[in-house]
């Protein structure tokens, strides 16, 4: 699942995007495949090694790392220090979340706003819609905060199949099938977005809990890209795809 989900995520995809050439591409594929093989192997270390430590971790998991920090710090004789060690990944996120923020707001005013309902917008009207769009997005964020899931894991989860359903198939079509058309992609992304959804909600209403249902027994996330798969094929192929980005691709 989440070697194909991470493939799919947006944030990705932009990075990928400012290589300067395939090269850069090839060599960047080694350094970070080293760099995680050692980041995620010692994060599992750590935290399995904190299971076994402090008891009572698997009724709230979230707890183990800030839990695991203050020890290591009262241990060291510093409690200071888990402050610090505390705040890193905070840190890393509050990175994280102002920089969705901007993405979305720029997507929609950029994007949708100025991209197709008014093209000749002001820079004054545009800033104005991103203070506007930035404000909404954190309130709702707020919001949903207040009344969060049983578990972390399971908003991640359902954030990055959500992006991978609406993304990973559309992403790989347009760049290896050259019938692929604009809205191919459109309904694949509608597709695998629905999916996603319905299955979560199915699974809501039958367990009680945030998390997709495995109709069949299969993972979610297969649905998901089936759901995408059909659509975009679909549509695509009642559509005639763009003759000069075709000879532009692939015809080179």
């Amino acid at each position: 699942f989440w070697p194909f989900a991470a493939t799919g995520q947006p944030s990705n995809m932009l990075r990928l995007m400012a290589f300067k050439d395939t090269k850069t591409l090839r060599y960047s594929v080694l350094t970070v495949s080293v760099y995680y093989s050692v980041i995620y192997f010692c994060l599992v270390i750590v935290f399995c090694c904190g299971r076994v430590l402090i008891s009572g971790m698997e009724v709230d998991p979230d707890r183990t790392m800030p839990d695991l920090a203050s020890r290591l710090a009262t241990n060291a004789g510093a409690p200071w220090l888990a402050g610090l060690l505390v705040a890193a990944p905070f840190a890393a996120v509050m990175s994280s979340v102002d920089s969705l923020l901007l993405m979305m707001s720029s997507s929609v005013v950029r994007d949708v706003y100025q991209g197709h309902i008014h093209p000749d917008a002001s820079e004054r009207r545009i800033r104005f819609l991103s203070y506007v769009v930035t404000v909404i997005a954190g309130v709702f964020t707020v919001l949903a905060v207040l009344n969060p899931p049983e578990y972390l894991q399971d908003v991640i989860v359902f954030a990055t199949a959500g992006l991978a359903a609406c993304f990973l198939v559309p992403m790989v079509l347009s760049l290896y099938w050259r019938d692929m058309t604009s809205g191919g992609v459109i309904a694949g992304m509608l597709a695998g977005a629905l999916t996603h959804l319905a299955l979560t909600s199915w699974g809501y209403a039958v367990d009680g809990k945030f998390r997709a249902y495995e109709f069949l027994g299969l993972s979610p996330f297969i649905w998901d890209l089936a759901g995408s798969a059909i659509a975009a094929i679909a549509v695509s192929k009642m559509q005639k795809p763009d003759e000069h980005l075709v000879s532009r691709f692939f015809y080179r």
